[in-house]
């Protein structure tokens, strides 16, 4: 479950040839901006940064999108995966960098 007012890492599949070097990496973090928006089974998450998105791996668009004590992590410190999606854009819009990511597996929200 997504919690709309959790804190949120976006990692990305790193660039690798072996499992040494290609491992998720995180890329941005911050909070989600508005309430995600779902048409015909697609929901469109939009996460607000701090600073700018930090990709090495221009290949792959896929991310993943965590946060702490949720997922598989219930009530820890850790952060868990709640969200696993695309990139489709990433604006810059008056000094914040907007990224929104599309995820098509059924996604729930919670405050």
């Amino acid at each position: 479950m997504i919690r709309l007012s959790k804190p949120v890492q976006v990692l990305e599949w790193g660039e690798g040839t072996n499992t040494t070097n290609q491992r998720w990496e995180e890329i941005a973090k911050g909070r989600l901006s508005g309430k995600p928006k779902t048409v015909a089974g697609l929901t469109s998450i939009v996460i607000e940064v701090e600073g700018s998105i930090n990709r090495k791996n221009e290949k792959n668009d896929y991310v993943k999108v965590m946060q702490q004590g949720e997922g598989m992590t219930p009530h820890s410190t850790s952060w868990g995966e709640v969200a696993m999606g695309t990139i489709k854009s990433v604006n810059n819009q008056s000094g914040k960098t907007l990224v929104t990511v599309e995820v098509t597996a059924a996604v729930k929200f919670s405050k």
